[in-house]
C-alpha cells in the first residue's frame, strides 16, 4: 500500500497553496493523490493540511472546523485586495487608538453575522472567479455569506498595527474583517500579515516545515510525518466496532449498536469515526435512531468507507 495520511505543514510567506501540493507531489511515487484542506493566501503563513494517497478522502471532513489565525492589522489604509499587497486606494491618518479601543471594535465582530467576500478570492460567479474579473477592472456585488467568529481578541497595538487573535467558521475572510473593522473606525485598514495557527485538530505547534518534509523523503521517512486518518478526524466523535462486524462496515452496511464495543449517547445524525479494535478508521458514519415498542434502538451507518 502507497503514503497515506495528512500532513501538517507549515506553509512559509510566498507560495500558493497550490504550489505547495505540487511541491510535495514531485516527492511522492507518481499518481499519488494530494491536495490541501483549507487553502492559505499567498502572503499567509501556518497550517496547511495536506491530504496523501487514500487520505484525500477526508477532505470534506475538515470543512466545517474551526479556525484560528494570528493577524497583523494596519489602521489609515485601503487596498483593492484588502491587504497590503494591494493597490493603494485611500490613506489617513488613524490616530492614537488604545488597546480597550481596538478590542470594542473587534467586539462589534463577535457572533453570527453575514460578510460580503472580496473581489480578490477564488470565488466563482457564472463561471468566472472574482480575482479574474477583479484582475481585469471589473467588480460586480457580491451575495453576502453566514459566517460565525467564535472569539476575537486583541493582543497589542503599536500605532496603526493591531495584532489580533480570532477563531472563527468557514468562509471567514480574514481581510474583510481587517477592512470592515477600519470602515468602523473611520480610517480605513487591511491586512498586513497572516498565521493560521490551527485548523480543527490541527496546531502549528505540531506542524513542520516543507524543508524538513524535502529531508525526510530523500531518506524516506516521509510516513513517519503522516498524520493516521483516524488521528486526522479526531474532532470527530470515536465508537470501536466489533470485529465481527467489521467486514459489513467495509461494504458499507449499517450496524446495530450490539456491533460497537461501546456505545456514546450522541444525538441522531451525529458523524462519528468508525474504528477497528487497534483503532484504525473503518469508516465515517452517521449515527442513526429509531424507537420501537416504546424502546430506543439505534444504528451506525457508514457514510464513506476507507481501505485500511
Amino acid at each position: 500500500m502507497g503514503l497515506s495520511g495528512v500532513l501538517n505543514l507549515n506553509k512559509k510567506h510566498g507560495p500558493t497553496s497550490h504550489d505547495i501540493v505540487d511541491e510535495i507531489r514531485k516527492l511522492l511515487p507518481q499518481k499519488t493523490k494530494v491536495g490541501h484542506a483549507g487553502t492559505l493566501d499567498p502572503m499567509a503563513e501556518g497550517v496547511l493540511p495536506i491530504c496523501i494517497g487514500n487520505s484525500t478522502k477526508l477532505f470534506s471532513y475538515f470543512l466545517e472546523c474551526k479556525k484560528t489565525y494570528r493577524a497583523v492589522m494596519l489602521f489609515g489604509r485601503v487596498t483593492d485586495t484588502q491587504d497590503i499587497t494591494g493597490k493603494l486606494l485611500a490613506e489617513s491618518e488613524p490616530g492614537d487608538i488604545s488597546l480597550s479601543q481596538a478590542q470594542e471594535l473587534l467586539s462589534t465582530m463577535l457572533g453570527k453575522t453575514l460578510q460580503v467576500p472580496p473581489m480578490y478570492s477564488a470565488l466563482k460567479t457564472n463561471g468566472k472567479r472574482l480575482h479574474e474579473l477583479a484582475r481585469s477592472g471589473k467588480e460586480i456585488e457580491r451575495d453576502k455569506r453566514p459566517i460565525e467568529i467564535f472569539n476575537i481578541q486583541a493582543i497589542r497595538i503599536d500605532g496603526p498595527q493591531l495584532n489580533f487573535e480570532v477563531t472563527c467558521s468557514r468562509g471567514t475572510y480574514i481581510r474583510s474583517i481587517c477592512h470592515d473593522l477600519g470602515a468602523k473606525h473611520g480610517s480605513g485598514g487591511c491586512l498586513q500579515a497572516l498565521t493560521r495557527t490551527a485548523l480543527g485538530p490541527f496546531d502549528l505547534e505540531d506542524s513542520v516545515s516543507l524543508e524538513d518534509v524535502h529531508r525526510h523523503s530523500h531518506e524516506n521517512h516521509l510516513q513517519d510525518f503522516l498524520i493516521s486518518p483516524a488521528e486526522a478526524l479526531a474532532h470527530l466523535p470515536a465508537i470501536y466496532v466489533r470485529p465481527r462486524a467489521e467486514s459489513r462496515v467495509l461494504n458499507g452496511a449499517i450496524i446495530r449498536f450490539e456491533d460497537v464495543r461501546q456505545v456514546v449517547e450522541l444525538p441522531a445524525d451525529t458523524r462519528v469515526r468508525m474504528l477497528n479494535e487497534p483503532g484504525e478508521l473503518l469508516a465515517v458514519g452517521k449515527m442513526v435512531h429509531e424507537k420501537k415498542r416504546k424502546c430506543a434502538q439505534g444504528f451506525v451507518a457508514p457514510e464513506k468507507v476507507f481501505v485500511t
